[in-house]
């Protein structure tokens, strides 16, 4: 999948692909995002696999945007 931008608003986090698809997951769903404030949410870096918070050390795939997992363990 070729991610071309990542984008976050109060709610969730969004990925647009080369070919327009957009995908979002919401941060509701990771404690870690949950929890942080907006400030912490915005400051991400992207790469060519997924995207990473490195303030507060969270990182998600772009794997599980398409297919999302939800694991009980996690809230």
């Amino acid at each position: 999948m070729n991610v071309t931008n990542v984008l976050v608003d109060e709610k969730a986090v969004y990925i647009k692909t080369s070919d327009g698809r957009v995908f979002n997951r919401q941060f509701e769903d990771f404690p870690i995002l949950r929890n942080a404030t907006f400030s912490q949410r915005a400051d991400f870096q992207w790469g060519k696999s997924g995207i990473r918070w490195p303030e507060i050390d969270e990182d998600l795939s772009y794997a599980g945007f398409v297919n999302p997992v939800k694991n009980p363990y996690w809230v």
